[in-house]
């Protein structure tokens, strides 16, 4: 029986699916938000992983960032669930080693056809073999405390590597080689990634100016901002406003 988990914040949806995979034979789990998750990965280890883009606390692209960081679930395909305005979230997820994508609203075929499908030829082949739940844990702590940080000062235009590293209770060194093991990229990186993720929502989800939302997302200035994100999503804020809500 192939493990799937469902990572969705929106709880109606997250039963609905649950209830359709399981009609069909398979085990899941489900989590609200992708802290959560890390959570169950030890202990469940998924053939499969449905997530959500934008959720609280750690959404899907830090989610997917923080399972392809361990070796122990790099291989784990992931389908990506995205709302119809959101198809530059779809494109992120694509880029950062998801499989597949299905578009809000869905069809229940079409979701049970694109699992099957992944389900069956992972099973043709094991790529991997995973460690004790023990050693996994373990691996997982750093990522899970790295995160939250974030999410609790990304607008503090003042944060600092070395603030970053106090705020968790390390020395500079081995937070520097916590970030070397996990990620691909710099804290400096990371910490502009996320910004620029939780600009992305704002500017799909509300209204607020753009100066408004460079400031609540840490940036020194509205010209960084714009900057930093033209140069990642190949939009202005503005225009990318504006083919969102189309």
């Amino acid at each position: 029986m192939a493990k799937i988990l469902v990572v969705e914040d929106d709880e109606q949806l997250r039963k609905n699916i649950q209830e359709q995979l399981e009609l069909n034979d398979y085990e899941v789990r489900v989590a609200s938000n992708g802290l959560k998750a890390l959570d169950l990965l030890p202990s469940f280890q998924p053939d499969l992983i449905l997530c959500d883009v934008l959720m609280p606390e750690m959404d899907g692209i830090a989610f997917i960032r923080a399972v392809k960081s361990n070796k122990n679930y790099r291989f784990v395909p992931f389908i990506f669930l995205t709302a119809k305005v959101a198809q530059q979230d779809m494109f992120l997820g694509l880029e950062e080693g998801a499989v597949d994508y299905l578009s809000k609203p869905f069809l229940h075929r079409e979701l049970l056809l694109k699992v099957n499908n992944i389900t069956r030829q992972r099973a043709e082949f094991i790529l991997h073999n995973l460690q004790n739940s023990t050693e996994e844990e373990s691996d997982f702590q750093f990522v899970k405390q790295f995160w939250p940080l974030l999410d609790g000062h990304f607008d503090d235009s003042s944060l600092t590597i070395s603030k970053a590293a106090e705020a968790m209770n390390m020395s500079l060194s081995a937070f520097q080689r916590q970030i070397k093991t996990f990620f691909p990229t710099n804290f400096n990186e990371l910490l502009k990634d996320y910004r620029l993720q939780k600009a992305t929502h704002y500017l799909t989800q509300t209204d607020q100016n753009l100066q408004w939302i460079a400031n609540r997302c840490g940036f020194s200035s509205l010209s960084y901002f714009s900057f930093c994100f033209k140069k990642a999503f190949k939009l202005s804020p503005l225009r990318f406003r504006m083919k969102s809500r189309l």
